[in-house]
């Protein structure tokens, strides 16, 4: 092959390469007024996501401007709690513990389809490849309640988890740093809250 035969393959191949990368970092990159929105199925990708989360050991319990004792739903509400979180047969345990030993759990059944909230602020904010989109996964199951949470016992009530945070459009766990979650039913309506424990 002459010399500048070879010159020019090896030139297409960089340019083809540096395109390929170019293509699958992109495939991440955000825009700005980008959304995705939607329920989709929760597969086992997005499950290993979810599973991976480590949550801070402690919660709170969003009263806003009311009184503690005014939450409906709790038998003896707490400003804070130490939490632990686990799976178990295919449900998220979560278990608290009140200042003065009380204790009770809530848990979540894996369900069957998982809400996705990715949007761009328009904060300015930059994850690198575009804006960083403001994120939230959302699971929602009924509600199993033991212990200080026993009065959501019943049927009717729905226990969902919100994860949230910030990343690009090829999302991980590391992209969650909090989490919210909320009790709705008749006999029972608060929310907690904390933050999780990422890898970076």
């Amino acid at each position: 092959m002459k010399v500048w035969m070879r010159c020019l393959a090896l030139a297409l191949a960089i340019t083809w390469l540096a395109g390929s990368r170019h293509a699958l970092a992109c495939a991440c990159c955000t825009n700005e007024g980008q959304r995705n929105v939607g329920t989709v199925a929760l597969d086992s990708g997005k499950q290993q996501q979810i599973e991976s989360l480590r949550f801070a050991r402690r919660a709170k319990l969003f009263t806003g401007e009311a009184d503690v004792e005014s939450v409906q739903g709790i038998a003896t509400p707490s400003g804070h709690y130490d939490m632990t979180a686990a799976w178990r047969d295919n449900r998220l345990v979560l278990s608290f513990r009140d200042n003065g030993g009380r204790t009770g759990t809530l848990a979540l059944a894996r369900p069957a389809s998982i809400a996705m909230f990715e949007v761009d602020p328009r904060n300015g904010r930059d994850a690198g490849q575009g804006p960083a989109l403001y994120k939230e996964w959302k699971l929602s199951a009924p509600a199993s309640a033991t212990g200080v949470f026993a009065p959501a016992a019943g049927a009717r009530h729905i226990l969902t988890l919100i994860v949230h945070g910030h990343g690009n459009s090829c999302t991980d766990a590391n992209d969650f740093s909090h989490w919210t979650l909320v009790m709705q039913g008749p006999k029972a309506n608060y929310t907690l809250f904390g933050e999780l424990v990422t890898a970076r």
